[in-house]
């Protein structure tokens, strides 16, 4: 087969690295990958198309007769690069744009966990600063989780402790354009307690296969401090996820998702991630993402045993049958590196062009993002650069691996936190 990974990031990195390994596989392209990918990866062919130019896309795969096209970021998804490329007569990995409402419009979302009662966080929704405002003043909650609606690169969700910083977030928001533009949507959430645990499972619009679990750290700085990012590391599977839950998960969430989305004539194709807080009442439903999260994935495509492609085609084609997927028994780590500023939102512009310098050997597996290839030298080109990923029996030794070769990973401006993987070790300690 000849595959299109349409996408640039360290997500899009570590799907390639895992279709390159199928027997099913001639050739790969990436439309656009970054510097770093075709680097680390050569036998791959980029290809000089942005990820949002679909009608351009589907030129190319029309000429090259691309067998399947598999989509990675969330943007293009809500383009409907599906719906145009099945329209075509091709075979596309990915949800149709109707489909993608589930996490390009939050509000969307909480309207299908309702109506399939899935457990989800209590929340108001807003059009205008003023009515939001309002309801900041009398509501009785203290704490709570302030959303805006559509997509925003990880960044849509501010966690407040109290009004003040509620009241802040909304005008941030609305009226500061903080994320680039005025959101004209946003949500007020309950404040929930407990682990986040994201669960992914693959469907083809009917049936629904579990694929795994993982655990990101969205802050910037150690301890969950500083601004939100995309995702600063993972941890996989999930120390929080107990024998037991996956079966609670798909049949409480998962499974009554999909069955709602083909009873509104939108059938899910594709992968779906569903990030969940395990609270003491049980697990409620945070959000829901329509494409592989980035850096989930370069834990998770560390751990599948399984041939991918015929799993993604599978989807693609309609006839994924319920089946299990073959997960490694080991740990997984992984650790970003971002460049300076990142991400942005504290008056610190993201800086690129620094030249990146790395040991001759790793004991990790390194997934390139942010990055430019220049006359035979690595440079930062902005926002999370790398991340690294190390897989050991325990999330103890993962953890040391992974950092080990952090150190060893020279760019100015660096950051990264310490602490990816300690929930793990506790969890681990008091399992015994």
């Amino acid at each position: 087969m000849k595959i299109l990974i349409v996408g640039s990031g360290g997500r899009e990195h570590a799907l390639a690295w895992k279709i390159l390994q199928s027997i099913k596989v001639r050739q790969v392209f990436v439309a656009p990958g970054n510097g770093g990918m075709f680097h680390k990866l050569p036998n791959l062919t980029p290809v000089n198309i942005k990820a949002t130019e679909v009608e351009e896309l589907l030129a190319f795969v029309l000429k090259e007769k691309i067998d399947l096209t598999v989509v990675g970021p969330e943007n293009s998804l809500s383009l409907g690069i599906c719906d145009l490329f099945k329209a075509n007569g091709l075979k596309v990995f990915g949800p149709s744009k109707a489909a993608a409402q589930l996490e390009s419009s939050k509000t969307f979302a909480k309207e299908i966990m309702q109506a399939a009662n899935v457990p989800t966080a209590a929340y108001k929704a807003f059009k205008n600063f003023q009515a939001a405002s309002e309801f900041i003043e009398r509501t009785p909650w203290t704490q709570m989780v302030v959303k805006a609606d559509g997509l925003a690169a990880g960044k849509g969700v501010v966690v407040c402790s109290d009004k003040a910083a509620a009241f802040q977030a909304v005008k941030d928001f609305m009226l500061n354009d903080i994320l680039g533009f005025k959101v004209q949507d946003l949500l007020i959430e309950e404040f929930l307690v407990g682990p986040e645990v994201s669960v992914f499972a693959l469907s083809d619009g009917n049936n629904v296969t579990f694929l795994g679990t993982a655990g990101d750290h969205k802050r910037l700085r150690d301890h969950d401090q500083g601004p939100n990012t995309g995702g600063m590391g993972v941890i996989s599977p999930s120390p929080f996820f107990n024998d037991g839950d996956e079966e609670v998960v798909m049949n409480k969430i998962i499974k009554p998702t999909i069955a709602e989305m083909k009873k509104r004539g939108m059938p899910f194709s594709g992968v779906l991630f569903a990030g969940l807080m395990k609270t003491p009442n049980g697990y409620k439903t945070l959000e829901f993402n329509v494409r592989f999260g980035d850096p989930e994935t370069q834990a998770l495509m560390t751990l599948i045993e399984d041939d991918i492609v015929p799993l993604f085609l599978a989807c693609a084609e309609g006839v994924l049958h319920n089946t299990s997927i073959e997960m490694s028994p080991e740990k997984a780590i992984h650790v970003v590196m971002a460049a300076h500023g990142y991400p942005g939102t504290e008056g610190i512009s993201v800086r690129s062009g620094d030249e990146i310098t790395l040991p001759i050997e790793l004991k990790s597996k390194i997934f390139f993002a942010g990055v430019d290839r220049k006359d035979g030298h690595l440079l930062t080109a902005g926002g999370r650069v790398l991340g690294l990923t190390a897989l050991a029996d325990t999330y103890e030794a993962a953890r040391a691996k992974a950092y080990g070769d952090v150190v060893k990973i020279n760019f100015a401006g660096a950051q990264f936190r310490t602490d990816i993987g300690v929930q793990g070790l506790t969890k681990e300690a008091l399992r015994g």
